[in-house]
Order: structure tokens, then sequence, then C-alpha cells
């Protein structure tokens, strides 16, 4: 048996009577997965709560197959990890961001104008956080161009800290650190203000705070041997955590997850194409999007397991809905499609969206469940 899980990022959309009901899954030309709904189980999966912060990652590891409620422990160690840093069992990590804020005297008045990408700077920025900042409990650490905070035995449920993106244009007292052991990155992101006054990010901002994740391989789990094939650094970092080998994916990504089931029980993907489209609003592009999606992933892939002769199972599904008009991420359920060689069904469905999928009585609460309807288990 073999398995693929092909996760189209903000793929899902939301349905509005003044949109006629249209959206870019329903619009887009996607014949082989219109074709393989007849015969596949479709229908809605729950993967985030629209005021979830990290609700990407989240759904990315519940369709892992991994209950985030139990095993998530933050997003900045996704990334440290894949890139190698990996911290030491008790520490607590953040991600690290600069931005320029407005001129107001007193730091807690300030407006967050910008994030800055400090490029010819880092050098220098870096070395200055280093000389200021780094002891025995605090220390900043690189890793290329990214800079975290580790902090030496912290507490991981320190506080509430606000991703940038949240406090652009915005005065910055209602997103700065807050609960009860959040002072101390508070000081931090204050007193940077005076370390960086010469450079063109005059303050440090922390957030995605994170601790070590424990979690049991995939192989453990399920029983399959398993890749995670994908370009971005946070669901590389989760592989990481499961025991999975990695692959990059490009423009041949079919051609490389046909290659890795030879060597593997099961391949994801997880291609993030869409999102781009999805928050700048752009309805075509993101549909042209989902249209190659289904033409140069989904087909080949389909037809790849087909013409092996081994019984196969394939999951296409998207990780998060973002709808077009809202230009952000929300909470709705999202639609899922799971074809099996061996259990065919043989619905009615005319194809494979987020109307089809409703209409349907399958609706799954706990994403993480998803995995085992794909590979039938209890």
């Amino acid at each position: 048996m073999k398995y693929a899980v092909l996760i189209c990022g903000a793929m899902a959309d939301r349905t509005m009577p003044e949109y006629n009901n249209i959206t870019p899954l329903s619009s887009a030309d996607k014949a082989c997965l219109d074709e393989l709904a007849k015969y596949s189980e479709v229908g809605l999966v729950k993967t985030a709560e629209a005021a979830d912060k990290y609700s990407v990652e989240k759904s990315v590891l519940s369709l892992l197959g991994y209950d985030p409620k139990i095993y998530f422990k933050g997003s900045a160690v996704l990334y440290s990890s894949s890139m190698g840093l990996i911290p030491e069992k008790d520490d607590v990590i953040f991600r690290c961001g600069f931005v320029k804020l407005s001129d107001n005297e007193i730091y807690e008045e300030k407006t967050m104008l910008s994030e800055v990408a400090p490029n010819a700077e880092l050098d220098d920025i870096f070395r200055e956080l280093c000389v200021n900042f780094n002891n025995n409990v605090f220390r900043f650490v690189r890793k290329d161009d990214n800079i975290f905070l580790i902090w030496k035995k912290g507490e991981f449920y320190a506080g509430d800290f606000a991703v940038p993106q949240e406090a652009l244009s915005e005065c910055i007292a209602y997103h700065l650190p807050r609960g009860d052991f959040a002072q101390p990155i508070y000081n931090i992101m204050k007193k940077s203000c005076d370390v960086l006054k010469n450079y063109s990010a005059d303050s440090v901002w922390i957030w995605g705070e994170s601790a070590v994740y424990d979690m049991e391989s995939f192989r453990d789990r399920f029983g399959l041997s398993c890749c995670v094939v994908t370009d971005k650094d946070f669901v590389r970092g989760m592989a990481g955590y499961m025991k999975a080998e990695t692959a990059s994916c490009g423009e041949n990504a079919s051609e490389i997850i046909l290659e890795k089931l030879k060597e593997n029980d099961i391949v994801f993907l997880y291609n993030s194409n869409a999102y781009e489209y999805s928050l700048s609003g752009d309805f075509e592009m993101k549909t042209k999007v989902i249209s190659d999606f289904d033409k140069n992933i989904v087909r080949p892939v389909f037809e790849g397991l087909k013409s092996s002769g081994e019984d196969f199972g394939l999951m296409a599904v998207s990780d998060i809905a973002v709808p077009v008009h809202l230009k952000r991420l929300s909470g709705d359920p999202v639609p899922y499609l799971i074809y099996r060689s061996f259990d065919k069904k043989n619905s009615s469905i005319s194809g494979f969206d987020e109307n089809t999928a409703a209409d349907s009585d399958n609706y799954v609460s706990e994403p993480s469940d998803l995995i085992k309807r794909l590979i039938s288990l209890p």
C-alpha cells in the first residue's frame, strides 16, 4: 500500500451569495479532482479556529496526524529546527523580527510603522544585541539571516506575544508582551530601542515562543515510513520531529513525490502557492494556482500510483480557508477528498469544492483523525 497526501495551502475559500457562491476552487479547471470526487469520500474538516494565532502551523500539524492540542509547542522551534538550530530540552526559543517605530518619546506610545529587513546591517545589529543582552539566561543566536532568542530554562507559557503583523500601524502598547512571566522579554524589546537607535530598524520584536517538541515518530505512531515534500521551513521542522524524510519541491513536485513513494509508504506534500493570492484578494490567480495544482500535481501523482498496479490511497485537502474577499485567514471548515483504489465510492458528487463538500454527510471535527480515515485505522 502507498499513500499520498496532497495539501494545497489556502486552497479553501468561502461561498458568498454576492459572488454567486463561486469560489476559486469551484471555478478552477480541476478535471482530475472532480473525477476522483465521484469515487471518493468528500467532506469538510475543521482544521482551525479564526482567532487562533498559529492556525496555519496547527492545521498542518493536525493534517500530518498529530493533535495540536497535545503536540503543538509553539512556532519558533519549528523554524529554528529546520535550520539545524535545536534548543535544549528545557529552553524556550523565540523568533525575532525588526521594526521601525514612531518618534514618540515614551516607548509604549510608539506606533509600529513597518517591519524592516536589516540586510546589510544585520551583522552589526546582531553584534549589538549579543553585546547588550546575552548572558547566562538570555542569548541571541543567528542562523543565516534569521535571529532567535533563547531563554535558558525559561517559562514556556510566559505570556502573550503578538506577531509583528498584528501591530502594524497601531500603537504598540496593545501588542507588547503580556503575562506573568513576560516582563523580561518586554524589557529586552524596550531597551533595544536605545541599542538600535542608529539603525534602520530601531527595535527588535520578539514572538513565537516555543519549547522543544516531544513527538513520537510517524512510523511508531502509524506504522508507516514517511517523507514530507515542502519548501516551507516550519513544515520541515515538523518533519524533523516526526523523524520523517524531507525533500524540497519545485516544478517537478509530482516526480519527487512518486520517487519518494518508492522508498516510503506515505508521502505528504505541502504546497503554499495559493497563500499569496488569497491574502492579496486575487481571485483569478488563486484559481490558476488551484488549476495548476490539479494538472501538475494531483493528476500525475494519481496516474503514477495507478500505473504501479499496487493498491493506494490519495488525499487532497486545504490546510485552512483564506477567503479572497476577506484577504485573511478564517476558521471555516475546509473540503477534503479521500480516494482509495481498493475502496471506491459510488457517489453522486459532481465535483470537488466547498459546496459539494458541505452537501455531503461527512464532517470531521478532529483534523488529526483524517489520516486515520485514509489509512483505515480505527
